[in-house]
C-alpha cells in the first residue's frame, strides 16, 4: 500500500463514519431524542435544538482532529495499517463520549423542564395485542429463520472441507488478500493459521443468524389510532426487513466461502465474488437502514412500551431491563437493533462479539 492508496481508502471511510454520525438523530424516530425518552412535538424546541447543534459541532471538531491524525499517520510516519484502524478507532470512543455528554444534558434538561411542561413524556398508552397479529407475525419469522440457516450450513460445509484438506493444503498459506483478490500476507500452515479462519468464518456466521432472527423478533409496537392499518404497515416492514436481512447473510456466507477457499487452495480471491458480494453488502445495508427509519415502532403514535422507559436504559444505549423477555430491542439513538444485557443470554450475545475478535487476534499474532 502506498500513500495514495492509502488517503483514497481512510479518508472517504473516517467521512462516512461522521455523516452517519452527523445525521443519527434524525434516523432515530420520534419517540427518542438522543436516547431520551421524548414527545417529538419538543425536538424543536429551542432549548434541544441548541443541544443538537451543539453534539454537531463537536462531532465536527473531532472528525477534522482525526482527519489530520489519518493524514499525519500516513505522510509522516507512513502508518498505513495503523492509518486504517487507529484513527477511525480513537473517532468512533470520542462520538461515543460526545452522545454520553449530549445524552445526560438532553437528560437533565428534560428533567428541568418537566416542573413546567406536563406533556414531555411519551404518551403511555396501553399495549396493544393481537392474536391474529402475533400468529401472522411468527409465521414470517419462522419461514425466514429457516431460510436463514441455508448459506450458513454451506459455509459450515466449505469450512468442514478445509478442516480435511489439512494436511494437503501447502506449508504456506495466504492470510490476507489486496483490493487485487492477490494474496499480500502469507504464514506458515499451522493448527492456528487454517483453524483460526475456519473458526472465525462459523463463529461470526453464528452472530450473524442470532443477530438477523432476533432482530426479526423485536416488540412491534402497534399504533391504538388505527390497528388495521398498522398491522398491515407492521407485517409489510417485517417482510421488506426480513429480506435485507436475508441477502445480507447470503452476501457474507459467500465472503467466507470465497476466503476458506482461497485459503485451502493458497490461491487468489475470485474478485468479481468479493465484488457482487460487498455490492450486495452495499445496497442491501443502505436499503434497510431506510426501513429501519420508516419503522412503524419509530412512530409517535406508537404504543408505549417497557423499553420507552428511560430508567431501563444505560447512557441511553445499553438496554437493561431483566424483567423484558425480549433478546432484542431497537436501538434509541441511530438505526439497527441492540442486546437486553438483563439476561444472562443477553449478556452472552453482547460479549460474544468481543470474546470472538480477542480469540482472532489470538491466533493472529500465533501464528
Amino acid at each position: 500500500m502506498n500513500s495514495t492508496l492509502a488517503v483514497l481508502i481512510n479518508v472517504p471511510m473516517l467521512l462516512f463514519v461522521y455523516v452517519m454520525m452527523y445525521f443519527t438523530q434524525a434516523l432515530s424516530g420520534k419517540r427518542q431524542f438522543y436516547g431520551v425518552s421524548l414527545n417529538s412535538d419538543y425536538f424543536t424546541k429551542k432549548e434541544f435544538r441548541d443541544l443538537d447543534k451543539k453534539f454537531k459541532l463537536l462531532l465536527t471538531i473531532g472528525f477534522i482532529a482525526f482527519e489530520v491524525i489519518t493524514l499525519v499517520s500516513i505522510y509522516v510516519f507512513k502508518a498505513y495499517i495503523s492509518s486504517s484502524i487507529v484513527p477511525i478507532l480513537g473517532f468512533c470512543i470520542y462520538q461515543f463520549i460526545v452522545f454520553i455528554y449530549i445524552h445526560n444534558k438532553v437528560k437533565a434538561l428534560k428533567q428541568d423542564l418537566s416542573l413546567e411542561i406536563s406533556d414531555l413524556e411519551l404518551e403511555k398508552t396501553k399495549v396493544i395485542l393481537d392474536t391474529d397479529f402475533i400468529n401472522e407475525k411468527n409465521r414470517i419469522i419462522k419461514k425466514y429463520s429457516i431460510l436463514f440457516l441455508a448459506p450458513f450450513i454451506i459455509t459450515i460445509l466449505v469450512a468442514i472441507y478445509v478442516a480435511t484438506q489439512y494436511n494437503s493444503m501447502p506449508d504456506v498459506i495466504p492470510t490476507h488478500w489486496g483490493f487485487s483478490g492477490d494474496p499480500d500476507a502469507f504464514s506458515q500452515k499451522s493448527f492456528f493459521s487454517v483453524f483460526g479462519i475456519i473458526f472465525m468464518s462459523i463463529g461470526i456466521g453464528i452472530i450473524i443468524y442470532i443477530s438477523s432472527v432476533n432482530s426479526l423478533k423485536t416488540r412491534a409496537k402497534l399504533s391504538s389510532d388505527n390497528i388495521d392499518e398498522s398491522k398491515k404497515a407492521h407485517l409489510n416492514y417485517l417482510n421488506k426487513i426480513a429480506v435485507t436481512f436475508f441477502i445480507l447473510n447470503i452476501s457474507m456466507q459467500v465472503l467466507f466461502i470465497n476466503i476458506l477457499i482461497a485459503t485451502v487452495n493458497a490461491s487468489s480471491l475470485n474478485t468479481y465474488i468479493v465484488l457482487a458480494s460487498t455490492l450486495l453488502l452495499v445496497v442491501s445495508s443502505i436499503y434497510q437502514t431506510y426501513l429501519y427509519y420508516k419503522s412503524p415502532s419509530k412512530y409517535k403514535t406508537a404504543v408505549y412500551s417497557v423499553d420507552d422507559n428511560d430508567d431501563n436504559w444505560i447512557f441511553g444505549s445499553i438496554y437493561n431491563n431483566p424483567n423484558d423477555p425480549s433478546l432484542f430491542v431497537q436501538k434509541r439513538f441511530g438505526v439497527g437493533w441492540t442486546v437486553n444485557i438483563g439476561s444472562v443470554k443477553g449478556k452472552v450475545v453482547f460479549f460474544s462479539p468481543f470474546i470472538l475478535i480477542i480469540v482472532v487476534l489470538f491466533i493472529t499474532f500465533n501464528m
